[in-house]
């Protein structure tokens, strides 16, 4: 007996859908250390649990609290096996619960069974086999059905050894059980199992039509397809025994009548994702800076937040290579920064990144402008050099020049240095150019875009090759080293690349979905700024920025652009340290708890700290030749670094919105759409036909279907299978809407905390 569960790195978590830890279990030992974990059966689309994940199963589990009764007498227990599933291969495994009270309910055995089935890789066949199983063994819980049920790890309770598992190894899977139970009208029922499966019908057909003569009648019709017969004392036995069960269930308060048998039981259906997110901290600025972010975000009427990030990518790209900031000893952190700006079409991206990025285009046209003549001069000494490198070759060969006239002209060849334009940021660019911009800045680069194109090239769009390694070492500033077939090695030693893009939800969706991407660590290298649209609420006539306000902002940037240090170190201040010390130990545990799910962005996170607290503590300082001329390095201050920190809260907020919400927000999205007409029409009722009618976006089952079983995931429908008609055509599903829609709001949105 061997079957798989997949394995979440957190327990007790009811939010949490990663189950990366694929687990075989082959004894009880493997069983035991797999249950000791939060896990679910099979496997799942980037170990993400939920129903349209679902990729695969070679085992279903089932739970029994055995809140059926309150009566001992009446509970199952695991030592039942041997009768209650007769030569069914099983494991049964104490639950974390298992005789402790819960939810009001005194202490019993509550357990859990794992079936192994051969794989199934749909899921709705597998759905459809957990629902058939708890039809025959109604003690189960009805409500535990879901193809993505996760069920708790049981390490909390110490009763449950190798000991208290029972592991079954029998002839035939459930699944050939239920097969072989089918109710068809021609199976038969034989020895060895009659007197099970005639209880189990018992219970069943009592539950859904109460102590009647239609449910004698069935009863006995049941009973006519054992073979051999059994005789009728038998059978009054049985009936018997299944009406002390039926009269138990019926007087407990929560037991559902026969006429309301097949009416779901109902809870509170799970509200889609609310995940507050910070408002940018304009304040932690430099003055000039944030006094014209404000201004540039009230007179694009954009939220504060896009022009805050741009802002923060601005400094990188003044500061990066100039200065490094030291965390400890050995410690060192470049001033480069990843930003991206996660915002929907017509958001006026461009508008914003123009107005802030305009002092850099500014600086740079005029620097081209004055030393044109010099580049101009530094081509023809390279072309000059070039036909000089010709001519004494020739002369070489025909014995008119020297060795030694060769290793002078080479060495003025090694030695020269060609002076090029300043190209301070790229936009549109391949990642192999993206290595000779910075071959050519001397290892620093910028590339700025207000579109997210550049994820579409990393993944091999066009070459079909995904190439992030610049990405991934400009950020880090490891060597970059690049060698081709017929054109010159290139060498980057300190590579320093700040990245800004600005991209739509579904651009970063599919980058955040991108297992190369994460699996390397290139998606936690990125801050995220996920604002909340303006759109709906914009003004036409908003105030402009003023001249003063302006000229401030672009003095300041100007006195970055100027400042030709190199490889200056900023220190942290003893009161700086300790702040940054007691942020990351608050944050390490977090790790493997609150933030399991995104702890490869995490981990990053003190460091991106520790560049921004060196961005602004540069860009406090009006000018850098004042300390400078102290002979001391710069440090970073108390107030400066309460400030990173709170920008590192406020990018922690916006990436756990972009992990959590973004993957899914296109099903929110079409979820709603369907939420909104079943409020509209007041339905209780619909099949999938009908709601199509309503929603003319849903163009055919494939469209539709997903949202619908994920609209069931969240308890806000459920989906009751309906006899075939008399030709043997299966109608189509009926959905019941939960009561509780009419007075819930589903919420996609991300809410702003002020």
């Amino acid at each position: 007996m061997k079957f798989t569960l997949s394995l979440a790195k957190v327990n007790g978590q009811t939010s949490n859908k990663s189950y990366p830890d694929i687990t075989a279990v082959t004894d009880k030992e493997t069983l035991l250390t797999a249950v000791s974990c939060d896990h679910v059966c099979g496997t799942f689309k980037h170990h993400q649990r939920s129903r349209k994940n679902f990729l695969s199963a070679d085992c279903i589990v089932m739970d029994c609290d055995n809140d059926h009764s309150d009566d001992p007498a009446a509970w199952i227990s695991p030592s039942d096996c041997d009768s209650l599933f007769p030569d069914i291969s099983c494991a049964i495994v104490p639950s974390r619960n298992h005789m402790k009270p819960k939810n009001g309910k005194t202490a019993r055995p509550r357990f859990h069974v794992y079936f192994p089935i051969a794989e199934i890789d749909n899921e709705e066949i597998y759905a459809d086999l957990k629902h058939k199983v708890q039809l025959s063994f109604q003690f189960f819980d009805a409500n535990a059905l879901d193809s993505a049920r996760f069920i708790f790890g049981n390490s909390g309770n110490t009763d449950v050894t190798s000991d208290s598992i029972i592991w079954q190894e029998g002839s035939m899977t459930v699944h050939e059980y239920i097969v072989l139970m089918a109710d068809n009208g021609t199976d038969t029922i034989p020895a060895g199992s009659r007197n099970s499966t005639l209880s189990h019908f018992a219970g069943r057909i009592l539950k859904k039509l109460g102590n009647t003569k239609e449910a004698q009648a069935a009863f006995l019709a049941e009973a006519d397809k054992c073979e051999p017969p059994l005789d009728r004392v038998e059978l009054r036995k049985i009936w018997h025994s299944a009406l002390r069960f039926y009269k138990d269930v019926s007087k407990q308060s929560d037991y559902v009548k026969p006429d309301e048998y097949a009416k779901p039981d109902w809870s509170d259906p799970i509200p889609f994702d609310r995940l507050p997110v910070d408002k940018f901290p304009v304040d932690t600025l430099p003055a000039p800076i944030a006094d014209y972010v404000a201004a540039v975000a009230e007179s694009t009427q954009t939220p504060v937040d896009m022009a805050g990030t741009v802002a923060i990518a601005i400094l990188s790209t003044c500061l990066q290579g100039k200065y490094r900031i030291q965390g400890k000893s050995d410690w060192i952190e470049p001033l480069n920064t990843y930003s991206l700006v996660i915002a929907a079409p017509s958001e006026r991206k461009s508008a914003v990144t123009h107005m802030m990025i305009r002092p850099i285009n500014d600086y740079e046209i005029q620097h081209n402008q004055e030393n044109a003549a010099l580049v101009e001069a530094s081509k023809m000494g390279r072309k000059a050099l070039e036909r000089q490198q010709k001519a004494l070759i020739e002369n070489f060969a025909k014995g008119k020049a020297a060795q030694s006239d060769l290793d002078d002209l080479a060495q003025k060849i090694a030695d020269y240095e060609e002076v090029k334009p300043m190209q301070l940021y790229v936009d549109d660019i391949t990642p192999e150019k993206l290595v000779s911009v910075l071959s050519a800045n001397k290892g620093n680069a910028a590339l700025i875009s207000t579109e997210g194109g550049i994820f579409d090239t990393l993944a091999g769009a066009y070459s079909k090759v995904v190439n992030i390694d610049v990405m991934l070492k400009g950020y880090s500033g490891d060597t970059i080293r690049v060698d081709r077939i017929g054109r010159d090695s290139e060498y980057v030693m300190d590579p320093a690349l700040t990245i800004l893009l600005m991209a739509q939800p579904n651009v970063v969706a599919a980058v955040l979905s991108n297992t190369t991407f994460r699996g390397r660590g290139l998606t936690a290298r990125f801050l995220y700024c996920l604002p909340v649209s303006s759109v709906g609420s914009r003004k036409y006539h908003s105030a402009t920025v003023s001249q003063e306000v302006s000229m401030a902002y672009d003095k300041k940037i100007l006195n970055l652009l100027r400042d030709d240090s190199k490889d200056e170190i900023i220190v942290l201040s003893p009161e700086a340290d300790s702040l940054i010390a007691d942020y990351a130990e608050e944050l390490e545990p977090l790790l493997t708890t609150k933030y399991a799910d995104m702890a490869d962005w995490c981990g990053k996170l003190i460091g991106n700290t520790l560049r921004i607290a060196g961005l602004l503590c540069r860009a406090e300082t009006d000018s850098c030749q004042d300390f400078m001329r102290a002979g001391d390095p710069l440090a970073v201050s108390k107030e400066t670094m309460e400030k990173a920190i709170r920008l590192s809260r406020y990018f922690l907020s916006h990436a756990q919105a972009a992990y959590s919400v973004l993957p899914e927000s296109d099903m929110y999205k079409q979820a709603e759409k369907i939420l909104e007409v079943i409020t509209d029409k007041k339905l209780t009722a619909f099949d999938r036909r009908e709601i199509m009618r309503f929603c003319r976006s849903f163009k055919n089952v494939a469209d539709i279907q997903p949202v619908l079983d994920y609209l069931e995931d969240y308890g806000y429908i459920v989906c009751q299978s309906a006899a075939p008609s008399a030709n043997g055509r299966p109608p189509l599903p009926k959905y019941l809407v939960n009561p509780a829609v009419a007075k819930t709001t589903a919420v996609s949105s991300v809410s702003i905390v002020q």
